[in-house]
């Protein structure tokens, strides 16, 4: 993997920044002195990370099935607001605090391809499941073991209306049930070959006859995944280039999905996507090809795949561009790891993500949130940043404990002195990437009010423009 060893603090810093939420107080040295070639084989290899562990276990819902959520539920309909609360401050938790900063980066990028919303009827019950059993087991493994787990988990099911999707029968003289294409058009639109793949209208329906019967046993009781023979279409079908033989039953999205998954144009739909996460907004068609070619020649092997973005001339030359606006979610998430936050209650950080635009698990539209950095440029949404980044250095997030004098000395600097708060900052976090001009607006800074000289040159470096990209 040609990564780039001896280039310095600015290459550890893109690294951490895409390939991680961004860097902690003293990481950039600590990637440096391991190298990032051997930091991005262990992210590839996630081990243990007992401390977080720790951590989530202050939130014992996370490990609910779906029957159980539905059964607290029913006994008392308060219960999903304490269930979704844990299921929320856990996301917030994991990507201050992992250790598998990559992994963490991949469950939010794959949640989001196969998007479900969280306030849709059903999905506010399964959604911890679908995010715990169908996304995070997958991320690093085969691309059609994470379609299948997606595809067929009971909130896509509902979130898609395929429970619906049935054989039209006719009963006491008329049709009931009927074909639904909703998931089917997802299915080929947005979760494999794309849009732009050349599929027709009646591929669509093709695709959404594979789909009939698969659906939920209970969605009031226990919400489980359930296939029933008499409500698909067992005919012949053609989808997309594919035959599947009549008499197939259950067999028969099965034999769809293998086709997806492997179809040159997923490889090239994916690999897009995955350019676009980690390298640029509108990643080179070239980069486009070598990845697909991975990820054919790999079967489909995410893995495979996301160390050849971290080997690409591309993906480093970014660390030398202007840097890829952060969503909501990483400004927050990023600036909380700048600062050396420790996160006991994570609630007002999520207000932060909120008002940022960027509500978690809610993104209404099966296309998730947009992957380009350009999109989340916005003045309402720039204001709610830097003054989190304002309040997190003024230690006035609540839920989050912050030393930013401690921060300031570990960099070698003195607190009260601006200029010397400055460059500790920049030593400690950013490993001395800050430019000229942010040091200079922070090492002239003074006392205002309630506000110590530490936590406004601080803030100021959290609000400022370079944690704003990533």
């Amino acid at each position: 993997m040609p990564v780039p060893e001896t280039l310095g603090p600015r290459v550890a810093m893109h690294l951490l920044n895409r390939a991680g939420y961004g860097p902690r107080p003293g990481e950039i040295a600590s990637v440096l002195d391991q190298g990032p070639t051997k930091w991005i084989e262990e992210q590839l290899e996630p081990g243990p990370d007992p401390a977080l562990d720790t951590r989530l276990a202050a939130y014992p819902t996370l490990a609910y099935p779906t029957s159980q959520v539905l059964s607290l539920y029913n006994a008392d309909s308060r219960t999903i607001g304490v269930i979704l609360d844990q299921f929320f401050s856990a996301k917030v938790v994991r990507a201050v605090h992992a250790r598998n900063q990559l992994q963490e980066v991949l469950v939010d990028f794959w949640f989001n391809h196969f998007n479900v919303f969280v306030n849709d009827g059903f999905d506010r019950y399964s959604i911890s499941s679908y995010e715990r059993d169908a996304i995070r087991p997958h991320v690093l493994g085969r691309f059609r073991e994470l379609l299948g787990a997606a595809t067929l988990h009971p909130a896509m099911l509902y979130y898609l209306d395929n429970y619906l999707n049935t054989i039209p029968r006719t009963q006491g003289g008329r049709q009931v049930g009927g074909i639904n294409e909703n998931h089917g058009r997802e299915l080929l639109e947005l979760h494999t070959v794309g849009v732009d793949a050349g599929y027709t209208q009646t591929d669509v329906i093709e695709a959404s006859r594979c789909l009939t019967g698969h659906g939920i046993d209970n969605i009031g009781q226990t919400g489980n995944y359930l296939y029933r023979p008499a409500n698909h279409d067992n005919n012949a079908k053609q989808v997309f280039g594919l035959a599947v033989a009549a008499g197939g039953g259950e067999g028969d999205i099965q034999k769809l999905l293998d086709y997806l998954a492997v179809h040159p144009a997923t490889a090239r739909f994916i690999s897009r996507r995955l350019a676009q996460r980690f390298v640029a907004d509108d990643p080179s068609e070239a980069l486009v090809a070598r990845l697909a070619e991975v990820f054919l020649r790999s079967d489909g092997d995410l893995r495979e795949v996301t160390k050849a973005i971290f080997g690409s001339a591309e993906f480093w030359a970014e660390a030398f561009g202007t840097g890829k606006p952060r969503t909501g979610f990483e400004y927050v998430v990023g600036t909380l790891r700048a600062a050396g936050a420790d996160v006991q209650n994570p609630r007002v950080a999520r207000t932060a993500i909120q008002d940022s635009g960027m509500p978690l698990y809610a993104c209404n539209p099966p296309t998730g949130y947009s992957n380009r950095g350009a999109d989340w440029l916005n003045p309402s949404a720039q204001l709610y940043r830097m003054n989190f980044g304002l309040d997190l250095a003024a230690g006035a997030v609540a839920g989050v404990t912050v030393d930013i004098r401690g921060l300031i000395r570990s960099g070698g600097g003195d607190p009260d002195n601006p200029s010397s708060a400055a460059e500790a900052i920049n030593r400690v976090v950013f490993g001395r990437t800050l430019s000229a001009a942010s040091l200079a607006a922070a090492g002239r800074v003074t006392p205002s009010g309630s506000v110590s000289v530490p936590a406004r040159v601080a803030g100021l470096l959290f609000a400022g423009p370079e944690m704003q990209v990533r």
